[in-house]
């Protein structure tokens, strides 16, 4: 498999995790004092972080569903960035971490929600198809801290 095919079957992965896990988690949000007197709501930007471990007989169907998920994802208001890191293992097995960005939690809610219906209507089933192909994933959500 060619470096580029990885790169953008990496990139859909990423993308396609993201709407897998529950994003259930309390707003993320937070008071702010401003002039002693002033409650003012700050919101932050979220970043969902995936680990992932694909078996290599794995990585050519989960990358083709993933492109359905990545469409649709990028087009979601309050997408801000993603990244991803791999790692090929011995066994040609594939070692994913990806790092969504949100400008708030409120945009991710909503995807999350845009990308359900999307992957209902198209009759795609996330979990059963990972566990069908031994993939595995730990997901949390992160503020993104500003220095």
């Amino acid at each position: 498999m060619n470096t580029n095919l990885m790169k953008q079957i990496l990139k859909i992965i990423m993308l396609m995790l993201l709407v897998m896990k529950t994003f259930g988690q309390h707003k993320n949000q937070f008071k702010m004092e401003q002039n002693n007197s002033e409650d003012r709501t700050v919101k932050e930007q979220v970043a969902v972080i995936d680990k992932i471990s694909i078996p290599k007989k794995a990585i050519a169907a989960y990358s083709e569903k993933s492109i359905f998920i990545r469409n649709t994802l990028r087009q979601q208001p309050g997408f801000v960035k993603y990244e991803i890191f791999q790692q090929t293992g011995d066994r040609g097995d594939l070692r994913v971490i990806t790092v969504a960005t949100w400008s708030d939690r409120q945009y991710m809610d909503n995807a999350r929600l845009v990308i359900r219906a999307e992957m209902q209507k198209a009759r795609i089933n996330m979990p059963a198809f990972l566990e069908q192909n031994g993939i595995t994933m730990e997901r949390d959500i992160y503020q993104v801290v500003v220095e």
